[in-house]
């Protein structure tokens, strides 16, 4: 069969495929993939430097792994669910005992928080922050305030939701202030649980205050109330530690939520906490036929035993140094065009402001990675003015740094006046 044309792929996908279906910018249609490459219809490779949106951190090639069956494992034990269930929980904070429970995205995992933050608590309060993007499903979108990204067309969302303000890491005393203010004034009798987001990834990478997160697991663990983190899009080292919230000392979650890339290209998410959490729902109260499918657990089980190697470990360090000075080098060259870095580990986000006179933050960051995208690198814009790096863990160095020049020559072209709506 003979593959249609990048140009008609787009006009066939604007007829047909439901428009909440995308959050697309850019016009690529991706016929292949393979290592950290993008390859579109006309054959054309793009370098991704986003990892598909943190699906796909160890790159776009099948990982070597079991044989596996198809079995459905809710109606029956899977041998490589249950390794991969071990090799998870020996990551969780703090070690001691801990229970997984398989399930589809992201999204879905977090409305399994919901439930068990409830039937663990018997209270119904779920409390989330300004700028958490959680996913979208009902109760993961009832608890997602990132500006933009949902509107109020389906509601009414669901009740008993909490969102309080945010203070990321450079916020001022006054705002941490204002933050713990709001804190104080809930009642936390009617509270089942905090979910919440250590790093805002949709936001612009921006970490928790440490003060706000210390103050929030005080509160938790003194009054009875679950304490939950998502880690969709940061698990696995994408931040430093295997869990961001592991970059905030002696806290240790009821449970985290993982997805994304979990399934090496599967899907697949995870809850995974401490069992008497996990045990407050019964069978089939948080289950699906396709959950954990086996496919998917011995993907993400060849990912995750590639991770553990010292050598990998070491290649991550290399890699998230050279992302660390090549962006903060780039800033302070152009600092009329990156008005500011937020990130850790190996996540940035880089905030672009406009160096022209009637040109907007937004439609500069647009400009900027137009021009990336014709020189063959893919960057997402999120949120609104910044720009996603999210490069694969095993990205190979030269390709890493070869992603980063681009990235310095757009900015540069943006600041010369040499990019155009």
């Amino acid at each position: 069969m003979n593959t249609p044309s990048s140009a008609q792929i787009l006009k066939d996908d604007a007829a047909i495929i439901a428009g909440y279906q995308h959050i697309a910018e850019l016009p690529l249609a991706v016929k292949s993939a393979h290592g950290c490459f993008l390859v579109d219809a006309d054959g054309k490779e793009y370098l991704d430097f986003t990892s598909g949106a943190c699906t796909m951190c160890m790159g776009y090639d099948r990982p070597q792994c079991q044989e596996f069956g198809s079995f459905p494992f809710p109606y029956a034990s899977g041998a490589v669910q249950v390794e991969y269930a071990k090799a998870l929980a020996r990551h969780f904070p703090g070690g001691g005992p801990v229970k997984v429970g398989f399930g589809i995205c992201g999204s879905e995992a977090v409305d399994g928080a919901i439930k068990l933050c409830r039937a663990f608590t018997k209270r119904s309060k779920i409390v989330s922050f300004a700028g958490d993007y959680h996913g979208t499903t009902y109760g993961a979108a009832s608890l997602t305030s990132l500006p933009g990204r949902l509107s109020d067309a389906f509601g009414p969302m669901l009740e008993d939701i909490e969102i309080l303000p945010f203070c990321d890491e450079t916020a001022s005393d006054e705002d941490i202030d204002n933050c713990l203010l709001e804190l104080a004034y809930l009642d936390y009798e009617s509270i089942a649980g905090f979910i919440i987001e250590p790093i805002q990834g949709d936001m612009g990478m921006l970490p928790m205050h440490q003060k706000l997160m210390q103050s929030i697991y005080g509160i938790a663990r003194t009054w009875g109330i679950a304490f939950v983190v998502d880690e969709v899009q940061m698990a696995f080292g994408r931040t430093g530690p295997f869990f961001s919230i592991e970059n905030y000392d002696g806290i240790i979650p009821d449970a985290v939520v993982v997805g994304k890339t979990m399934g090496g290209g599967i899907p697949l998410s995870a809850i995974i906490g401490n069992p008497n959490f996990m045990d407050s729902l019964g069978p089939c109260e948080h289950a699906f036929s396709m959950a954990g499918t086996a496919e998917a657990c011995a993907r993400g089980l060849a990912m995750l035993q590639q991770l553990d190697t010292p050598k990998m470990r070491q290649g991550m360090e290399e890699r998230s140094s050279l992302l660390y000075q090549s962006l903060y080098a780039l800033q302070e060259k152009y600092p009329e065009v990156i008005e500011k870095i937020t990130g850790i580990g190996y996540s940035f986000a880089l905030w672009i402001k406009s160096p022209q006179p009637g040109l907007d933050d937004d439609d500069a960051a647009v400009l900027v990675i137009r021009r990336c995208f014709e020189q063959g690198l893919y960057l997402m814009r999120l949120g609104a003015n910044w720009l996603r790096i999210q490069p694969q863990f095993n990205i190979p160095m030269d390709e890493l740094q070869r992603g980063l020049n681009i990235i310095a020559q757009a900015v540069a072209d943006l600041r010369a006046g040499k990019l155009s709506a």
